[in-house]
């Protein structure tokens, strides 16, 4: 009976040391998240994860995106180009920027974030980590060039809004963007609910686009709007696979509508 357990204990402590050697460095330490867990959501702090410095000020934002993308490598894509050119519409504080530093540290990247305090943020990692051939702007991606109206909330959710009122926030046409590019090896769109539009204005556009990360935001009301999305994917000649960014809905048939900006969040992956 001993040996029996000896074996089992011993079966169980190597399945542990091999999962801990196997373990992708980018994960974050059970003490860290915990330590970050707790902090509050006032304060501007900083932490050393993976081989970045990130400054932040929203714990749960910085845990849950460091998640996807560093330890689930969402925007994690090929290329045959050793210098890729990046666009990413929607920064946010620049996780994204990091990681796409980080597949190819000779990428040049595009950035934009119309919110003020992330803005700002953005700024502090660009600088703390050194990064070459980036650059930010403090603009909304959109169909227009000039300002727009934008509803600025320092966090994840700040987005263009010209029916909540807000502020106004310079915006740049991204179909004139992408018109300047041969080839844009990665278009990541996380745009909370302007992409339905931007998207519709750049799909001639979209044949200079070898990867595209497309988050889609939208009521359950407006399956119409999602309709024409995929045919303008499906006539730009990208597959597309889907995952669902946010399961708001426990009992769609019951509840039909979560109430909010936003019933539908899906991860559309888009490649060729």
């Amino acid at each position: 009976m001993n040996k029996i357990a000896a074996n089992i204990v011993k079966g169980f402590l190597g399945r542990v040391k091999k999962r801990e050697k196997n373990k992708d460095q980018s994960s974050l330490k059970w003490v860290q998240q915990k330590i970050i867990k707790h902090q509050d959501d006032e304060k501007i702090k900083f932490v050393r994860l993976d081989q970045y410095i990130i400054y932040y000020q929203r714990p749960y934002e910085l845990l849950h995106t460091y998640r996807d993308l560093f330890e689930r490598e969402l925007y994690a894509f090929k290329t045959t180009s050793k210098s890729p050119v990046i666009i990413d519409c929607g920064s946010n504080i620049g996780l994204s920027i990091l990681v796409f530093k980080k597949y190819f540290p000779a990428s040049t990247v595009i950035a934009f974030e119309p919110d003020e305090n992330n803005y700002a943020l953005l700024q502090k990692n660009m600088e703390a980590n050194k990064l070459q051939n980036v650059e930010v702007n403090k603009s909304a991606v959109w169909i227009t060039n000039g300002t727009i109206t934008f509803n600025s909330k320092g966090s994840e959710g700040s987005h263009i809004s010209e029916s909540d009122g807000g502020i106004r926030v310079p915006c740049i046409k991204l179909a004139s963007l992408l018109q300047q590019y041969e080839t844009i090896h990665f278009l990541k769109m996380d745009i909370e609910g302007a992409e339905y539009e931007v998207i519709k204005d750049c799909q001639l556009q979209l044949s200079k686009v070898e990867n595209l990360f497309l988050e889609y935001h939208g009521k359950a009301n407006e399956t119409e709007k999602l309709e024409q999305i995929f045919t303008i994917l499906k006539n730009a000649g990208f597959s597309v696979y889907i995952k669902n960014a946010a399961d708001n809905l426990a009992y769609p048939f019951r509840q039909k509508t979560t109430g909010e900006v936003y019933d539908v969040q899906l991860n559309l992956f888009c490649y060729r």
